[in-house]
């Protein structure tokens, strides 16, 4: 006798719909048609880690040790940078003069106290003029002037007299070609006053490293009496020294240094004190 209709065997909530099978059919038929796949085994746990107090604080102390640390390197390491720059830069400025020597047969002139021979004045100078050189315009006409080979810069006789002590510039000429131009970085020389309007445009050679705040009073240029207007607040240069008509440090030659702070130290870098 055959059975008619489907039946439904339930194990564990899963349903298996199995056919209808005949008496005559096996055993083992029927129980293949209701086998149940085995149960997995759970996944296991993950581990829950943490740290104790003790452990927290001590990460911490670690932590604020090497703060410490990096804090109280970072002024030494941005000091050194800075040394390392000036002394760069000093090397670049002795090659230009060498150049200088070699082209003209003397070193440039350096910025006299009223026209006094023997009178030098470090802190202001030519310096960056004679390096850069300066075209003649109207040489021969009493108006006539010294402009800079951009022509951003004019000057006459009488303002180079009263800032350097000098009538003229020795690297120039009303040729262009016949000038020695080296070339500086933006960051290398300053204008005295700022380009301010009514005050002439002073070029200088600069320190890469500005006079210190707390000390503007003695700033270089501060205390120089034909600097009217000059505002060492405002405008902190640290000029490049130099001295080639009675050099002290290296009287066959020039004397070219920088002087800067280092904490409450004044440091000075020269071309005979390296």
């Amino acid at each position: 006798m055959k059975m008619r209709g489907p039946f439904v065997i339930k194990a564990r909530d899963v349903a298996v719909i199995a056919p209808i099978a005949s008496s005559s059919s096996s055993s083992s038929a029927r129980s293949r048609s209701c086998r149940l796949p085995a149960p997995r085994s759970p996944a296991p746990r993950s581990l829950e880690v943490a740290f104790t107090l003790i452990e927290l604080l001590a990460v911490i102390a670690i932590m604020g040790v090497l703060a410490a640390l990096l804090v109280g390197l970072a002024p030494a390491a941005g000091a050194k940078m800075r040394e390392s720059r000036i002394r760069a830069e000093l090397q670049q400025l002795i090659t230009a003069i060498e150049e200088y020597k070699a082209r003209y047969g003397f070193f440039p002139p350096d910025g006299l106290a009223g026209l006094q021979p023997g009178y030098a004045r470090p802190e202001l100078n030519p310096l960056y003029y004679e390096l850069t050189g300066m075209l003649v315009i109207n040489p021969f006409d009493p108006a006539g002037y010294f402009q800079s080979i951009d022509g951003a810069q004019k000057l006459n006789s009488f303002q180079l007299s009263t800032y350097f002590g000098r009538t003229g510039i020795a690297n120039s000429s009303p040729d262009k070609k016949r000038i020695l131009n080296q070339s500086f970085k933006p960051s290398q020389h300053a204008n005295l006053f700022n380009h301010v309007p009514g005050q002439p445009d002073i070029e200088l050679l600069i320190v890469p490293q500005p006079w210190p705040a707390a000390d503007r009073a003695g700033s270089p240029l501060s205390s120089l009496p034909t600097i009217v207007g000059y505002d060492p607040v405002r405008n902190p240069l640290n000029p490049w020294r130099y001295v080639s008509s009675n050099p002290t440090n290296n009287p066959a030659s020039y004397d070219l240094w920088a002087e800067f702070w280092r904490g409450k130290q004044k440091i000075i870098i020269g071309n005979w004190k390296q």
